[in-house]
């Protein structure tokens, strides 16, 4: 079976339906689309794509769950700015595996960030990038 790849705009520009029966057929890039689906369930900005927050992270976590980096990226500053009880060794982590696998100066700085606001404990002792930022 012959599947066609698409970018991150061309699934922007689908309907809610249409990266819905990607997912589920089971296309190439299929974290891709839920990645795609969640953004834009979450923040409600495209006339093809219904917001439904809850929904829109349902679809992130699974993404996340097959290592998605754009959607752990998001995922993670998405709980940075509304969990109510943000789990910071879980953003910790992520923001570790973002660094670890695109050299995110966004995600560096948001790490020193956490540094310097937890008053030195030790979260970026474990990434010597991150803790070159801080410096």
């Amino acid at each position: 079976m012959d599947t066609k790849h698409y970018t991150i705009a061309q699934f922007e520009e689908m309907t809610e339906n249409e990266l819905e029966g990607i997912i589920m057929r089971k296309e190439a890039n299929t974290n891709d689309a839920r990645f795609v689906l969640g953004r834009l369930m979450i923040e409600g900005t495209s006339d093809k794509v219904s917001k439904n927050e809850n929904k829109g992270l349902n679809w992130l976590k699974d993404a996340c769950k097959n290592d998605h980096i754009g959607a752990i990226e998001y995922k993670t500053y998405w709980d940075i700015r509304f969990d109510r009880s943000p789990k910071l060794q879980k953003i910790k982590e992520s923001l570790e595996k973002v660094i670890e696998a695109n050299k995110s100066p966004r995600a560096c700085n948001t790490l020193a960030e956490l540094n310097h606001a937890s008053a030195g404990s030790d979260l970026v002792k474990t990434n010597p990038e991150a803790a070159a930022v801080a410096a």
